[in-house]
């Protein structure tokens, strides 16, 4: 009985953190259509979670578990591209190498820009270390 007392606690802060992320992005909705900017609204919410919490004016207690609920049922997010990947079979079967090429090429230099980035961030972490020793 304490067990499921204890996961509808943890499902009820999970709901409300949730309900917070969401209004979150639909701020970020809010700005990107108020000021056309070219960036989505799911980015722009991203950065102004990362802003808010940087900021301490929203704790990552306060948005932790639903994130994480978010992040497990990740792959029912995907179940619409999935369905659209079954109703355009002609085309992949015709253009599915260049899609793949694409994707491929696209992950490799994503995943060479965030190693140089890392690279450069020790680096620079490495000479400010020197620095205050010296």
């Amino acid at each position: 009985m304490l067990d499921m007392r204890n996961q509808l606690s943890q499902l009820k802060s999970s709901s409300y953190q949730i309900i917070i992320i969401l209004m979150v992005w639909g701020c970020a909705y809010g700005l990107q259509k108020l000021l056309s900017l070219p960036v989505a609204s799911g980015v722009l919410g991203f950065f102004l979670l990362l802003f808010l919490l940087e900021m301490k004016w929203l704790k990552l207690a306060q948005v932790d578990y639903g994130a994480d609920l978010l992040l497990g049922e990740l792959l029912l997010f995907f179940i619409p591209p999935v369905v659209g990947v079954i109703q355009y079979q002609n085309l992949l079967m015709i253009s599915g190498w260049k899609i793949l090429l694409v994707i491929l090429i696209s992950t490799a230099l994503v995943m060479m820009a965030s190693v140089y980035t890392v690279k450069l961030l020790l680096k620079h972490e490495d000479l400010n270390q020197e620095g205050q020793y010296e």
